[in-house]
């Protein structure tokens, strides 16, 4: 076998592989063989055609199942001999072969590509580190009063804050409505998520049986526009804040004060989560910057496309979205996902980051004895392969960022919550 290497880029080999008749006479003869056995002709018993009759009238249909058969062969043989691990499924072109000639075939194929880690002895990223105002335990309180609220239909216009039950019917440039782009039995809050600024303004005051048309700004601060047909409307009635209220949000607390120091530890806990995952990505992006190489294409588009699946069904907005669309727009990011997951793995096999069995069961069964009052069926969750494998990757994740983060230094500066709100309108530019 004769193997030519053309290196297309950092990721993609070319093969182009010979195999002399020489080497595959023996084999090719054998299937002959076996070939000759099936065949019946007139004036002739099976198998026992004449060697030069099977040939002429079945020789072609014979040396295209023998490709078929032996082609797969001589790639993983090829590939083995060189050491090189396809990534994807090869793409074939300048096939040939005939009976007393050379196989020949060129494949193009996708690897992992060789690259160099950075010198991660010093990480250096910067931090903002954001501590809690009175805002913070006034939405938590707000919350826990929409769950124990009741909604009320109204007569009058809808107000901020009012919900409207409604059909959305997805229109063009021109005001004419678009087939297959309508949503019925929809509830939009006015004043949250994308209902703000102007989209809010143009639905107040409008009363069930009635139509508005709507400019929404979505995500990626394109616009659609929409003919909103409200069904209801319904206004949301609150219970009062106070120690029988506290009772009712939960039922081992006596009184409101008890109430605002248990919901103040949870606010902590959010932040601090919320710092070491910033942390976290902060490291993440200073490898994927640093690291100098092009992710593979075909596992970025793999990822984007199960990015996209799982999105259409998580949000009805991206439903209305073509996939070319959204690919364009989650390009990028499954590029650096897909880049900090190949680093990653080279950075367990640096670090020597692995756990034993022992310590996998240990973790198991600390995971079964806090979970198993909540959820009985913990037990029978960590029995899946999948799910126990999922879990010593995570785990594994777990001791490389602690090795990591023991080399890393922060730059921190700190700001409170409230400010945090003010940068997040002025990025939406309260127009959502």
């Amino acid at each position: 076998m004769n193997i030519k290497i053309k290196e297309v880029n950092s990721f993609t080999k070319e093969i182009e592989v010979v195999v002399a008749w020489e080497d595959l006479e023996k084999s090719y003869n054998l299937e002959f063989k076996k070939f000759r056995q099936k065949i019946s002709m007139p004036g002739y018993r099976k198998g026992r055609v004449p060697v030069t009759l099977v040939k002429s009238n079945y020789g072609k249909s014979f040396e295209v199942d023998f490709i078929d058969k032996n082609l797969d062969l001589f790639f993983r043989r090829a590939v083995g001999s060189e050491n090189l691990n396809p990534i994807n499924r090869a793409e074939i072109s300048d096939l040939d072969f005939s009976e007393g000639e050379e196989f020949k075939f060129t494949a193009k194929f996708e690897v992992i590509p060789d690259y160099d880690l950075p010198n991660y002895d010093k990480i250096k990223i910067k931090l903002t580190r954001y501590t809690p105002t009175q805002t913070d335990m006034d939405k938590s309180l707000e919350e826990m009063q929409n769950r124990f609220s009741n909604l009320k239909t109204l007569e009058e216009g809808a107000k901020s804050g009012d919900y409207v039950e409604c059909d959305l019917q997805e229109l063009d440039e021109s005001g004419v409505a678009i087939i297959g782009k309508k949503q019925e039995g929809r509830f939009l809050r006015l004043g949250e998520g994308y209902i703000k600024g102007d989209a809010e303004k143009s639905l107040i005051g409008i009363k069930a049986e009635e139509s508005r048309n709507v400019i929404i700004t979505m995500d990626d601060d394109s616009k659609v526009s929409y003919d909103v047909f409200a069904r209801k409307v319904q206004e949301l009635i609150k219970p009062k804040v106070d120690d029988e209220f506290a009772k009712m949000a939960d039922p081992n607390i006596e009184n409101m004060d008890e109430l605002k120091k248990k919901i103040q530890k949870q606010i902590d806990k959010s932040l601090t989560d919320d710092y070491n995952s910033a942390k976290q990505n902060e490291i993440i992006n200073w490898f994927v910057d640093k690291t100098k190489f092009s992710p593979p294409t075909s596992m970025v588009n793999n990822y984007t496309e199960n990015m996209i699946e799982d999105l259409k069904t998580k949000s009805p907005e991206a439903k209305n979205m073509e996939d070319s669309q959204l690919k364009e727009i989650y390009k990028v990011s499954a590029e650096r996902q897909i880049k900090w997951y190949l680093i990653q793995k080279k950075l367990i096999d640096n670090e020597k980051i692995n756990l034993s069995e022992d310590e996998l069961k240990d973790e198991i069964q600390k995971q079964i004895d806090e979970f198993k009052d909540r959820n009985p069926d913990v037990k029978k969750y960590f029995k899946k392969p999948q799910n126990k494998k999922k879990f010593k990757e995570d785990l594994e994740m777990k001791k490389l960022f602690k090795k990591l983060e023991s080399s890393t230094t922060i730059k921190e500066s700190k700001k409170t919550t409230d400010e945090l709100r003010k940068e997040q309108e002025k990025k939406s530019g309260g127009s959502k």
